[in-house]
């Protein structure tokens, strides 16, 4: 990809809130990414941001009384559609309009794997956390799974003739980058999540939700029939989503 930039922005133009609908729908036991991510967050932090807020899935799970959640996107049409306890703020999250050491907490479910460089957003991210603050982030990874779990991905791999990519590497040498700016790693944790495929409509916003830039939709469209294929032989087919949550601390 070359304009990673321009297809990100097209993407969620194109698909408002379609980050939040998938990862609303992947669980792991009885918690969504978005309950994880918010269990890296303290209850005594009042003033906490969002990076690339979307529609506000997470704003709306850290909401809690006497917290202000700001959520943060460059989008206007993922704004547009965002609901949730605000403000919501239009952005590039390289260049935040916020005065160092603002927040408590800073969290982003996806932000760095989508905002390159990381080096940019992680600057950002020290400079606007006050001493002591947390900044925990999702991103996806490739592990863990089990058998079952490698088999679906392969063979969902195999009719796409591709995976999801990112502007920025899933498997980041995440301790090192941190230090770097000036952030302390916490925890660095690993969990799989599954999104249940159970028709059609729920293959089709699956495959929606994915980054796959160079995919023909003659690919989207045999893997849509293939997931509401095994779906309907096996009461319906669970699509492996493992991601990775990184807690540091300023």
């Amino acid at each position: 990809m070359d304009d990673w930039s321009g297809y990100l922005t097209d993407f969620h133009t194109r698909r408002p809130g379609i980050a939040d609908a998938v990862l609303s729908r992947c669980t792991s036991g009885n918690h969504t990414p978005y309950r994880w991510l918010a269990r890296g967050v303290s209850q005594t932090a009042t003033r906490v941001l969002d990076v690339r807020c979307g529609a506000g899935a997470m704003g709306r799970e850290l909401a809690a009384e006497g917290r202000t959640v700001i959520g943060l996107d460059r989008n206007a049409a993922e704004l547009a559609a965002a609901h949730g306890p605000g403000p919501f703020v239009r952005c590039d999250a390289l260049a935040m309009p916020f005065a160092d050491g603002s927040f408590d907490a800073v969290v982003s479910t996806l932000g760095l794997a989508q905002i390159h460089p990381t080096s940019g957003l992680l600057d950002e991210v020290s400079r606007v956390l006050r001493p002591g603050g947390v900044f925990v982030g999702l991103v996806p990874t490739i592990r863990p799974l089990n058998a079952r779990d490698m088999r679906t991905a392969a063979r969902l791999t195999q009719v796409l003739l591709g995976t999801p990519r990112f502007p920025a590497t899933v498997e980041l040498a995440v301790g090192k980058l941190l230090e770097q700016h000036g952030l302390r790693k916490a925890e660095d944790a690993r969990e799989r999540y599954h999104f249940t495929v159970e028709d059609r409509e729920d293959a089709d916003l699956l495959l929606s939700g994915l980054y796959l830039p160079t995919t023909s939709p003659q690919r989207l469209q045999a893997a849509s029939d293939w997931l509401t294929q095994q779906a309907a032989e096996h009461d319906g087919i669970r699509v492996p989503i493992p991601l990775r949550r990184v807690v540091a601390i300023k």
